[in-house]
């Protein structure tokens, strides 16, 4: 009896590995999951918040002109100091502290267009809306680089950085570009900024 059942048990045991799914040795790690089209609302969504949905239909138009409209510039004095950060630069010819009338740009590093040269800039080219949020008191506005009180974060489908529209009471006032677009970075952008969620993310 023994010598029957030994051969039919290891017959068994080789059958069943061969059904088994192969489980590779090293496994690379999932690379982090990017806004798709179907993590995104359409740039024709709206929030109920007239400040927000007025730009909302500035950038859906695609016209640039039409953001510029709704542009709310942050008061600033220009400074002939070395370094990045703080104020924007005086040109050639200005004296240090002449006031400005500046939009703040921030990603690797700040910058800033100046009233009188807004029409240079081209607006944002996204696909759709990822959220929108209210900020939160607690995170730290500069002088230069307002936090806003709204921000609507938007997504491309091209791996383009994301872009925030920092929003104040009554346009935009600092435009973000995040690198980072994946999935789990904007939100926990969400999660370190948001005091309330106006828009959640579709998935």
């Amino acid at each position: 009896m023994q010598s029957f059942f030994l051969p039919f048990a290891v017959l068994i045991i080789l059958g069943m590995a061969a059904c088994s799914p192969v489980t590779p040795a090293t496994q690379e790690p999932a690379a982090p999951q990017s806004a798709s089209s179907e993590a995104y609302h359409p740039l024709t969504v709206e929030s109920g918040v007239e400040p927000i949905d007025r730009v909302l239909e500035a950038v859906a138009s695609g016209d640039p002109q039409a953001l510029h409209a709704f542009v709310e510039f942050t008061s600033a004095v220009c400074t002939q100091g070395d370094g990045l950060g703080g104020p924007p630069k005086c040109r050639e010819g200005e004296a240090e502290g002449t006031p400005l009338e500046v939009l703040s740009f921030l990603s690797s590093e700040g910058s800033f267009i100046r009233k009188n040269e807004i029409e240079n800039w081209t607006g944002i080219d996204v696909s759709g809306v990822y959220a929108i949020y209210e900020v939160s008191p607690a995170v730290s506005s500069e002088q230069y680089y307002p936090a806003g009180e709204y921000v609507i974060l938007f997504v491309s489908d091209e791996n383009q950085p994301a872009v925030a529209l920092r929003i104040g009471e009554v346009g935009i006032v600092r435009v973000d570009h995040i690198f980072d677009s994946s999935v789990q970075s904007l939100n926990a952008m969400l999660e370190r900024e948001a005091s309330m969620v106006l828009l959640p993310p579709k998935s």
